[in-house]
């Protein structure tokens, strides 16, 4: 077979064989075309495994109020009572030995998700199950970057300006660091521009590529993979190269499956970034990117050593978790933290750096 031939194969879709490969599970790193291969039965154990993990981040959420219990219950007892008028009202010698569902879950915490599970009755959990079966599109709604407003400058600007201030709130903080005088007293290079450049792709990219629903390790270990820059301290001088770095380290990575289409939306996302949302505030965005980048790999790192710690213990699982196994991440490279705290230390520096410039 020739190795063009054997490199159509591995773009294949691993479940139906049949279409290109769009995707990358990064639970089993099998490439998939669509949400349906991604349901499939060859796939139920790591669909299953995320549908739980999206009901964990909701039950785990802060938001858990009277009224979304009373929403959550209210959508179990019409689910309820669907199946019950489905069978023409009847209901079987099961069922009249449950409590009703709303007095079953008076007193369960619904941040713990097995107590939860274990309140429901057998048909109930099967009714769940093909809930989220058919949901998967509503569970994952469709990200919007926070970088995409942009207001031209005009001779005759409008009476009734458009008020920036609310799309600049959906931006990540700016972070506060040290003057670039106290850094260094050296002149930076003409190409710390164009290396920012790079770091604002990878950034890009991961951002989409995970739907805006970062995890710190994952998109860390996924990111410094990709940039060039972080990764192995490259330097660039042309913007264009710098850009394209990127995109051929996500076609080469083992962690990432991608397509020209997708890379084509980076690269107009760094440009989005780079412009700016003004031509007088033309940093803010590169300076918000950098500033979450700062934010997530500090989490990576923070999350690394509690990660170790949690593999070493023995977890009580029960009868949710059992079904429905934790995500873990066995498929990443080890998180070098050294390499982490390094890269740090130069987004600081870059950002420092960018304070410093009226562009």
């Amino acid at each position: 077979m020739s190795e063009e031939n054997k490199e159509n194969n591995l773009r294949l879709c691993g479940l139906c064989e049949k279409n290109p490969s769009k995707y990358c599970c990064p639970r089993c790193n099998v490439f998939y075309c669509c949400l349906d291969c991604y349901k499939s039965d060859k796939h139920i154990e790591c669909s299953e495994n995320f549908y739980k993990e999206c009901i964990d981040q909701e039950l785990a959420s802060n938001s858990v109020d009277i009224d979304s219990k009373n929403r959550m219950i209210d959508i179990l007892n019409r689910m309820n009572n669907e199946e019950v008028t489905s069978d023409h009202g009847s209901i079987d010698s099961d069922d009249e030995n449950h409590e009703g569902l709303e007095t079953r879950l008076q007193n369960i915490n619904l941040d713990d998700a097995n107590s939860l599970w274990d309140a429901l009755t057998n048909d109930e959990k099967n009714e769940f199950h093909a809930l989220l079966n058919g949901t998967v599109g509503e569970i994952v709604p469709h990200w919007e970057p926070w970088w995409m407003y942009r207001r031209e400058k005009r001779l005759v600007e409008d009476i009734q300006k458009v008020d920036e201030t609310e799309f600049l709130k959906k931006c990540p903080a700016i972070k506060s660091v040290s003057k670039f005088s106290t850094l260094t007293s050296v002149k930076p290079a003409p190409t710390i521009r164009v290396n920012v450049i790079n770091v604002l792709a990878a950034y890009a990219f991961i951002m989409r590529y995970y739907n805006g629903d970062i995890d710190a390790i994952e998109a860390t270990t996924c990111l410094i993979s990709i940039c060039d820059n972080l990764n192995s301290n490259a330097n660039f001088d042309d913007p264009d190269v710098a850009v394209e770095a990127v995109s051929q380290k996500c076609l080469q990575s083992n962690l990432i499956e991608t397509d020209e289409e997708s890379l084509e939306i980076m690269r107009h996302d760094t440009f989005l970034l780079y412009q700016g949302p003004t031509d007088d505030n033309s940093l803010f965005y590169t300076k918000s990117a950098i500033s979450d980048l700062i934010k997530i790999f500090s989490e990576a790192k923070s999350q690394s050593s509690k990660l170790k710690s949690e593999i070493k213990k023995d977890r009580i699982e029960g009868n949710f978790s059992k079904k429905y196994p934790e995500h873990d991440k066995s498929h990443l490279p080890q998180l070098d933290v050294g390499k982490v705290k390094k890269c740090i230390k130069k987004l600081e520096f870059y950002l420092s750096f960018l304070n410093t410039c009226d562009k």
